[in-house]
C-alpha cells in the first residue's frame, strides 16, 4: 500500500529527558490510526515531529514523501497536512466565518470568496447559523467543530488531531465522530488522532498505536490492542 508517513528509529530528548526512543512507524494513504498512550509517554512529541514544529535527534520521518529535518511547518501545512491542536487555537475577535477562511487563504487570493467557501464548511459541521458570530462566543463544543471545518477548508491529505474531545461531553463526543466519519468517508484523508479516550478511539480507528515512556510497546487492531498484557499494564495499571 501506499505509505504517506514513515518514520523509522526516530528520538527526541529535551533536557535530558527521552521523549521518543527509536520509535518507527508507517502509516497507508486513508488509513485512520489512533495513538494512545499515558502522559508523558511521546504522543504530542511525535506529532509535533510530523507538523515539523521539532526536529527529532535521530531517525528519520517522512511525511507524504518529504524529509520533515528539511521541512517547516508552513512546508509541510502546503502539502496538505491539517492539524488540531490540545488547546483550542482561535482568533476571538474575528468571526467564526473569518476563523475558517484563513484556512482558505492558503490556496484562494480571494477574501470574499474564501469566506463564503468558509461558510459552507461551517454547514457541514452543522455551524452555518453562527459562521457570523464572533468566535470568541462559541463554546468549547462549537469551538471544536469550527476547527474541524477549518482543517477540512485545507483540503488536507493527512489530519493530525490532538486530543479533541477532551472537555466534551460523550454525546458530543460521539457527534464529532460522526462528523468526522462522513468527512473521511467524502475525502479518503489519511488520520493519526492522539486521544485519552480509549473506547472511543476502539470505536472509530482503524488501528491503534500505543507509547509507553517514549517507544511504541502496541500496533495492532483496536480491540487486540487495548487487551495485550502489556498495554494493560503501563497504560490501564491492571
Amino acid at each position: 500500500m501506499d505509505r504517506v508517513i514513515r518514520i523509522h528509529n526516530v528520538s527526541k530528548s529535551f533536557g535530558g529527558i527521552r521523549a521518543l526512543d527509536s520509535v518507527s512507524l508507517e502509516v497507508s494513504r486513508g488509513e485512520v490510526v489512533g495513538l494512545i498512550g499515558p502522559n508523558g509517554s511521546g504522543k504530542t512529541t511525535l506529532l509535533s515531529i510530523l507538523r515539523g514544529i521539532i526536529r527529532p535527534d535521530s531517525g528519520r520521518a517522512e511525511i507524504l514523501g518529504v524529509d520533515v529535518r528539511r521541512a517547516g511547518a508552513d512546508r509541510i501545512a502546503r502539502l496538505g497536512v491539517a492539524s488540531i491542536y490540545q488547546f483550542p487555537r482561535v482568533i476571538r475577535d474575528l468571526s467564526v466565518a473569518e476563523n475558517v477562511a484563513l484556512a482558505i487563504a492558503g490556496y484562494l487570493d480571494d477574501p470574499q470568496y474564501a469566506e463564503l467557501l468558509a461558510i459552507e464548511y461551517l454547514k457541514e459541521v452543522g455551524l452555518g447559523g453562527k459562521a457570523l458570530e464572533r468566535a470568541g462566543r462559541l463554546n468549547r463544543y462549537e469551538t471544536r467543530l469550527m476547527e474541524i471545518a477549518r482543517a477540512m477548508a485545507m483540503r488536507p491529505r493527512i489530519l493530525l488531531f490532538d486530543e479533541l474531545l477532551s472537555g466534551l461531553s460523550e454525546s458530543e463526543q460521539w457527534l464529532v465522530r460522526e462528523t468526522i466519519e462522513t468527512y473521511l468517508a467524502q475525502s479518503g484523508a489519511t488520520m493519526i488522532w492522539v486521544e485519552h479516550a480509549i473506547g472511543f478511539l476502539v470505536e472509530s480507528v482503524d488501528r491503534l498505536v500505543v507509547l509507553n515512556a517514549g517507544s511504541i510497546i502496541a500496533d495492532g487492531e483496536p480491540r487486540r490492542v487495548i487487551m495485550d498484557e502489556r498495554v494493560r499494564k503501563a497504560y490501564l495499571g491492571v
